[in-house]
């Protein structure tokens, strides 16, 4: 459990980490990669915490 709420958390703080970035920078092009790395990091979370948790190995490879 405690992985679990580690990993939302770098999550968001990663996400917050970039949004500063996108929003200090002005170019289109770098919020559209900031955009899909954020993606990115949300679909691996995904795949990682809750959906290997849910296929019955907690988590583990």
């Amino acid at each position: 459990m405690y992985e679990k709420i580690l990993a939302v958390v770098s999550l968001i703080v990663f996400a917050v980490f970039l949004a500063t970035l996108g929003i200090w920078v002005e170019s289109v092009s770098l919020k559209i990669v900031l955009a899909v790395t954020v993606l990115m990091c949300a679909y691996d979370f995904w795949l990682e915490v809750l959906v290997r948790t849910k296929s019955g190995n907690g988590g583990k490879h």
